[in-house]
């Protein structure tokens, strides 16, 4: 992480904590842990199922998400990533464009496989979900579509309320066998089925990062004729260092993209 000046106020301001649901710093529960089961299993699986369906598109989609931040050390972070989605067959592509000694490198999912590149010794490396993206704290979950209900168990953890709005908790713990970048999360979801706030946790319950989604964008799908919500801006803090980012999810265009985009030898011909 490139060292710099200080960020300028606006941004600063932009990482200061929301006022609306503040970090919880309690751990996960643990495995035999007794919470309020106010729905069935099933039920809560068709909850998430409407979650993950309002936030995927049928449409193919490209973005540019930028990723500004602070950490403990005043290091300032400003990344900009030009992602590519097919979310009818989890296709993923994204490519960091700025700063300039990292443009041309990016991942690429090819089936279960997350591959890296790196323009600079034309090489690719296996790389997995948890994996920090372009020296941030950040991950490949958080381009991709929402899969809360085919990667995670649910439970139900009842509601709170802050503000005179109730939000609905639910807990989730990885399946057996999927590949997730947090295996356990904590959710808060308002009435409307917008995730406000979670939580991702280790194995052990030990907090690993906490999210604030300051904002939706409700843009319609060209193929199904329907809204979808995706993310706008996300304040991210990890847990360990307590440094902080926002990523903003900008420039969203639905549009058929050539298939060749999904492949390695795309990505490599953008460094050329």
């Amino acid at each position: 992480m490139k060292t710099r000046a200080r960020l300028p106020l606006l941004l600063l301001s932009l990482l200061a904590p929301a006022p609306l649901l503040a970090a919880e710093p309690a751990k996960a529960p643990a495995a035999d842990a007794k919470a309020p089961a106010t729905e069935s299993k099933e039920s809560l699986v068709d909850y998430l199922r409407r979650i993950d369906k309002r936030m995927t598109f049928t449409s193919d989609y490209k973005g540019t998400v930028r990723i500004m931040g602070l950490s403990k050390q005043n290091a300032e972070t400003a990344v900009e990533i030009i992602v590519y989605r097919r979310d009818t067959t989890r296709d993923l592509l994204f490519m960091t464009s700025k700063p300039k000694y990292m443009a041309g490198s990016g991942y690429l999912r090819v089936g279960s496989n997350l591959w890296e590149y790196d323009p600079n010794v034309g090489q690719w490396t296996r790389s997995t979900m948890r994996a920090n993206i372009a020296g941030t704290f950040t991950c490949e979950a958080d381009f991709e579509r929402s899969r809360l209900a085919d990667a995670y168990d649910p439970k139900d953890e009842g509601t709170e309320v802050v503000n005179g709005v109730t939000y609905r908790k639910v807990f989730l713990t990885g399946k057996p066998g999927s590949e997730v970048s947090f295996p356990q999360l904590r959710l808060w979801i308002d009435p409307d089925l917008n995730i406000v706030k979670r939580i991702g946790y280790a194995p052990s319950g030990k907090p690993l990062r906490t999210d604030l989604i300051r904002g939706y964008q409700r843009i319609k799908d060209p193929l199904t004729n329907e809204y979808v919500y995706h993310y706008k801006e996300v304040l991210e803090e990890e847990a360990e260092e307590g440094s902080r980012v926002m990523v903003r999810y900008d420039e969203v265009v639905l549009a058929p993209l050539d298939p060749n985009i999904f492949t390695k030898s795309w990505l490599e011909s953008r460094s050329r």
